[in-house]
C-alpha cells in the first residue's frame, strides 16, 4: 500500500511540477516597480477577433535610443542587423484570437513573440513562436513563423515606448510602435471569406 501511494504521489509531482514552472512573465512578483514598466493594448477587428500587445515601457531619458548604448554596454536597440525585443525586458508579445494577414501573409491565431530588426529605410517586423522569452537573447530565428518588411516613419516625440492601434476600420488596423521621433506601423487584415 505504502508504495503505490508513493507511486501516485511521484506521478501528481511530475504531472504537477511541469505547470508550476510555466508562468506568464506578467505573473513574476518584482520586489519594487520596473523602470520600464509593463503594458498591455488590445483592439477588436472585425466582429470578434482580439489583437492584443503586452510589452515594456523603456524611457528615452534624452538617449539617443537608436545609437546609445544601455547600462550594460549593449546598444538600446541594435543597429547590426540583429533582432530587438522591442521594448524592455521581456521580449514583446503579440497575440491575435483568429487567423490573420500581417502586410498580406497569413498569421496563424495565437501569441507569438514580437521582434522587429531596425534598417535605415525598412523595418523587419517578426513573429517569433516562442512567447514567453527574456528580451532576444535566446532569439532563434529558426522560430520565426513570419517576417514583413515595413517602412518607418518620423513622427512626434514620445518619451515611454507605446504601442497604438491606428486606423481602425471594419476589417483592418495598424499597430504601430512609437517611441522618440520614430513610428513603425504595419497593418493587420482579415481574411476574406471565400
Amino acid at each position: 500500500m505504502k508504495s503505490l501511494l508513493a507511486s501516485a504521489v511521484l506521478v501528481l509531482t511530475a504531472v504537477v511540477a511541469p505547470v508550476a514552472d510555466d508562468f506568464s512573465p506578467w505573473e513574476r512578483k518584482p520586489t519594487e516597480p520596473d523602470v520600464s514598466q509593463g503594458a498591455v493594448v488590445s483592439q477588436v477587428v472585425g466582429v470578434d477577433t482580439w489583437l492584443r500587445i503586452a510589452y515594456h515601457r523603456p524611457g528615452v531619458k534624452g538617449r539617443n535610443v537608436w545609437k546609445d548604448e544601455g547600462a550594460r554596454g549593449r546598444p538600446l536597440v541594435p543597429a547590426d542587423g540583429s533582432a530587438w525585443r522591442a521594448g524592455a525586458n521581456e521580449a514583446t508579445t503579440f497575440e491575435a484570437s483568429s487567423d490573420v494577414l500581417v502586410e498580406g501573409k497569413p498569421l496563424a491565431a495565437g501569441r507569438y513573440s514580437l521582434f522587429m530588426i531596425p534598417g535605415d529605410e525598412h523595418w523587419t517586423v517578426v513573429f517569433n513562436s516562442v512567447a514567453d522569452q527574456w528580451g532576444a537573447y535566446s532569439y532563434d530565428q529558426e522560430q520565426d513563423v513570419l517576417r514583413v518588411e515595413v517602412a518607418p516613419q518620423e513622427a512626434p516625440h514620445v518619451e515611454w515606448l507605446t504601442y497604438t492601434f491606428d486606423d481602425p476600420l471594419a476589417d483592418s488596423v495598424r499597430p504601430t510602435l512609437r517611441w522618440a521621433e520614430l513610428a513603425v506601423p504595419f497593418t493587420v487584415t482579415l481574411p476574406k471569406d471565400g
